[in-house]
This record gives structure tokens, sequence and C-alpha cells, in this order.
């Protein structure tokens, strides 16, 4: 019974031995698809794994704004997911929707500003409210086998 303290000190030693190696290791990152299909990475450039997360992730934001097509912040952030993969002129329609609800919105405004510039669309005649239109549309057929 004499050794007894003296394996729980070892035993405590090394118990804080361990966390501090594990708080203080370098940590190895590995990109994982849902990091990179975040990133601005060009659709062409990707793997299907991370163009299936891309496609759940813009479901789930095209689905949010079927459960309320007043949803400016979904429509916000699909049109930034476009934008982060170059895919510049899909989203001029949820950023002309979403001007449409919230046209005191100058976030919204210097967004579709830096699509069209981005885009080239500024050097082409666009109907803003026909391309809301059309993404209504989108938003109404997905989901019913289109």
């Amino acid at each position: 019974m004499r050794n007894l303290p003296a394996v729980l000190i070892a035993a405590h030693a090394a118990l804080i031995a361990f966390a501090c190696h594990e708080i203080t290791a370098p940590k190895r990152t590995v990109p994982s698809p849902v990091a990179r299909a975040t990133s601005e990475t060009p659709l062409d450039a990707m793997s299907l794994a991370e163009l299936e997360v891309l496609a759940q992730m813009e479901d789930s934001l095209i689905g949010a704004v079927q459960d309320d097509t007043g949803d400016v912040a979904a429509m916000a952030e699909l049109a930034h997911l476009y934008m982060l993969h170059g895919a510049y002129d899909e989203a001029v329609g949820p950023l002309a929707r979403a001007l449409e609800i919230a046209p005191e919105r100058d976030d919204l405004r210097s967004e579709l500003r830096l699509a069209f510039q981005l885009g080239k669309l500024d050097e082409r005649q666009v109907d803003l409210a026909e391309k809301a239109r059309q993404f209504l549309d989108l938003v109404r057929m997905t989901g019913h086998g289109c």
C-alpha cells in the first residue's frame, strides 16, 4: 500500500504529459469536401464528392426559399455560393429577387453590381425583373422532377 500514492502520482504525471503533448502538437489538417466546396474553387476543378456537397448546399438554400419565398438571407447566400464558383449569371436571379423584397439593402445591391462586373454582364442588356421571375420559377420547379 505504500507504493499506491507513488503510482497515482506517476499516472497523473503521465496524463498531464499526454494532455500537454496533445495541446501543443501541430495539427494536421486535410481539407474536407465541404471546406473546398465552399471556397473559391472553380466548378471544373472540383471532385465529384465536392460537387455533390455543393449541390446539397444549393438544394438546401433553394429549399429554404421554397419554405419562405421572402427569405432574403437564403437568396443572398445562394447568390454568394454561385459567385464563389464563378457562376455570376446564376447569382443575378436570387439577388434581383432579394432586392425586390428588400430594396433598401445596399449590400445586396453591391453584390449584384459585383456579379455584373465579374461576369461581364454589364456589357449586355439584362432584365432584372425577368431574372427574378426565372429564379422564382426555378424555386417552384425544384423537387418536382425537374
